[in-house]
């Protein structure tokens, strides 16, 4: 075989694979190489772009590769949200709970405590007809707003806290309508007045009182009945159900 033929194909192929590199292997070994602080910022650009996926693989690598930098810390902060923003609640809810673990002093704290009852929430959405994330974000939000009565995120904190009381009121009101529909009044004595006790500032709470009022006129406990008709017309006097509670009243005495 011609030698320089020979050191001519060994001379392309050399270059061959320096073009290769240049092409692909290059940008690997830039990424490898880049300082925490690097990696956090393009993170941070990726989140603005709503660029998930590689925001993920850049805080990843900071949390991983450089566990003893102080960009882990918001890292991992930053991590929980991009799950949360990514609609990866139960993940999200996770990370958040993990952080305030490792870091409970942290300047960002209350941010990580009210996302994470915000994870739940959104969970609650998801899921109306479980009630667990509702019960679960309402005790969320309680912690947040007891452990960081100062927080920027109060005012959000407190109406999120006022939607989760009135979902679960409103289960507890279907319950009791349920049983009062198939005439288990007994039952749905039980359940109104519980729902009553737990939730009394509910907005249709004029019709717990008037079916409360109904359930024992139909158990024919009139005396009860009537305390309840005359609450409502007190409590309520606009109601709708008003009227029919007058005609219930003069039924009974």
């Amino acid at each position: 075989m011609n030698p320089l033929r020979t050191h001519l194909q060994t001379l392309l192929y050399f270059l061959l694979c320096l073009l290769l590199l240049n092409g692909c292997g290059v940008s690997l070994l830039n990424i490898s190489e880049k300082t925490p602080k690097e990696l956090l910022k393009d993170a941070m650009e990726y989140i603005r772009a709503e660029n998930y996926s590689d925001a993920k693989i850049s805080l990843n690598k900071v949390i991983e590769d450089y566990p003893d930098s102080p960009e882990k810390v918001m890292a991992s902060l930053l991590l929980a949200e991009v799950h949360y923003k990514n609609d990866q609640f139960a993940e999200s809810k996770f990370m958040f709970k993990n952080f305030l673990e490792l870091y409970p002093a942290h300047r960002l704290a209350d941010r990580a405590s009210f996302f994470r009852a915000m994870s739940d929430f959104k969970l609650m959405d998801i899921e109306t007809r479980d009630q667990t994330f509702a019960q679960n974000a309402l005790e969320e939000f309680e912690i947040f707003l007891k452990e960081f009565p100062k927080s920027k995120y109060r005012p959000l904190a407190e109406a999120r806290r006022k939607q989760c009381l009135e979902s679960l009121a409103r289960n507890q009101m279907e319950i009791g309508k349920f049983y009062f529909r198939t005439s288990s009044f007994h039952s749905a004595i039980t359940r109104f007045q519980q729902l009553m006790s737990a939730y009394p500032d509910q907005p249709f709470m004029d019709e717990v009182l008037f079916l409360l009022g109904e359930s024992f006129y139909n158990e024919q406990s009139f005396e009860k009945a009537k305390l309840n008709y005359q609450e409502l017309i007190r409590k309520f006097p606009r109601s709708k159900f008003v009227q029919e509670a007058r005609i219930r009243l003069r039924e009974i005495q």
